[in-house]
C-alpha cells in the first residue's frame, strides 16, 4: 500500500467507517446483520452498548411518570377550572374549601399557597366560569363557620382536616353541611312519610265507613 493511501486510510472519520459498514450489511437479514456486528466487536475487543440508550426528548414533549401498574402516564399540573369542574362543588362554600385545597396541593409549584383570601377566591371563580358572589370574604368566613376553613389572619383562611376531606374524599357528592342537596333530601323523605301516612289515614277511614 502506498504512503498516500495509507494517509487516508489514517483520516477516514467515524462516519464513513459507519457508513461502510452499513454498505457492506445492506442485503444482509437483520439475525446476518446482528451477527455481523457481534463478530467485529469480539475482534475488537469492544463493549456492547447497553440495551436501553438514554434519548433527549423531543421539544415540546411531555415527560411521563411510571405508574405502579408500569403504564406511563403523562404528568401535567391540574388547572383550577378542571380541578373544579371535577370535584363539582355543591355551594359557594365548598367552593371555598376546593379552592383552598387547589392551591394548597394541585396548583403549580410556583402557584400554590397555603391560605386564600377574597381575591383569591374572586379570580378562582373567574378562571372556573363560577358566578361571582357580592361578598367573597362573608362566604369565607361562613366557610369557617360551617367547619372547612380556619382562620389565618388578616382576612385569609386555611384549610382544615374537615375541608381537606370534604374535597378528597366526599366531593364529588352530596357534601353534607352547607349544601342544597342535603336539606332537598331530608324535604324529600318528610315529604314522602307525610304522604305515606295521609294514605293509611285514608285507607282506615274509608274501611271504617265500608
Amino acid at each position: 500500500m502506498s504512503q498516500q493511501s495509507t494517509l487516508s486510510a489514517e483520516k477516514k472519520s467515524p462516519l464513513d467507517a459507519a457508513q461502510q459498514i452499513v454498505k457492506e450489511l445492506s442485503g444482509m437479514s437483520p439475525e446476518d446483520q446482528n451477527m455481523a456486528l457481534q463478530f467485529a466487536m469480539q475482534t475488537l475487543r469492544l463493549a456492547p452498548a447497553t440495551t436501553h440508550p438514554t434519548v433527549a426528548p423531543e421539544p415540546g414533549h411531555t415527560p411521563v411518570q411510571r405508574a405502579h401498574g408500569g403504564a406511563d402516564v403523562p404528568k401535567h399540573p391540574t388547572d383550577i377550572k378542571s380541578f373544579t369542574a371535577a370535584k363539582a362543588p355543591q355551594s359557594d362554600q365548598q367552593f371555598t374549601a376546593v379552592v383552598a385545597y387547589y392551591y394548597q396541593f394541585e396548583a403549580p409549584e410556583d402557584a400554590r399557597k397555603d391560605a386564600i383570601d377574597a381575591d383569591t377566591m374572586k379570580e378562582a371563580a373567574r378562571q372556573s366560569g363560577r358566578a361571582q358572589v357580592k361578598r367573597w370574604a362573608m362566604t369565607l368566613a361562613n366557610a369557617k363557620n360551617a367547619g372547612y376553613l380556619d382562620p389565618a389572619g388578616h382576612g385569609k383562611y386555611k384549610l382544615n382536616a374537615v375541608g381537606k376531606n370534604l374535597v378528597a374524599i366526599t366531593l364529588p357528592g352530596n357534601g353534607g353541611s352547607g349544601t342544597g342537596n342535603f336539606g332537598d333530601s331530608r324535604k324529600r323523605a318528610t315529604k314522602k312519610k307525610t304522604a305515606t301516612k295521609k294514605k293509611t289515614t285514608t285507607r282506615k277511614t274509608a274501611k271504617k265507613r265500608g
